[in-house]
């Protein structure tokens, strides 16, 4: 096994850990003609209230997300570009914009590289996908993209990507909670 490839499990764990409940997490999923090594989503069905009102009108709201991983040693311009279409592909299919309920889909990816030249770096933050689902659907959704540089252990991401590194970076160890003062 490369140095790479142990970089990218042990890095896929350590996601896993982070996705805590309420999302799931899948491993080898396929999706558009693709298998992904891993994908944690959630959906969430509620009742839509009105000003602290459980609203009679609107039943319920849906909303989600999903997170698609996968790893790909040297990132080019022309594997960036792949992945952008694959990308909107994938929102295309997955996001159920014909459900009168559905309220928002988040759909991201985490990209595992080696090294992130500058120039992707800066098509990585210029990358944008927000669509509002008016005319043909309701609802809106949003592409989410995080490139990992698994050799320096750095972030790169679209201005919604923000989320997932923030997800990924978070520290899970429980923190104990000190009491100040008399009590």
């Amino acid at each position: 096994m490369s140095d790479f490839s142990q970089r990218t499990e042990q890095f896929f764990r350590q996601a896993a850990r982070q996705y805590e409940p309420p999302f799931q997490t899948q491993y080898e999923v396929e999706c558009c003609g693709k298998i992904f090594p891993m994908v944690t989503g959630y959906e969430k069905r509620d009742s839509r209230y009105l000003f602290g009102i459980k609203s009679s009108v609107f039943k319920d709201s849906l909303c989600g997300g999903r997170c698609f991983f996968d790893c790909c040693e040297e990132l080019t311009d022309v594997w960036l570009e792949q992945y952008v279409r694959l990308f909107r592909r994938i929102q295309d299919e997955c996001v159920p914009s014909a459900d009168p309920s559905h309220e928002y889909t988040l759909i991201g990816f985490v990209l595992c590289t080696n090294r992130v030249e500058q120039r992707i770096q800066r098509k990585i933050k210029r990358l944008n996908d927000y669509r509002q689902y008016k005319n043909d659907g309701y609802g809106w959704s949003a592409l989410r993209i995080c490139v990992v540089d698994l050799s320096e252990k750095r972030y790169y991401c679209n201005a919604m990507g923000k989320g997932i590194v923030e997800c990924l970076t978070r520290d899970i160890a429980s923190q104990r909670k000190e009491k100040f003062g008399l009590f």
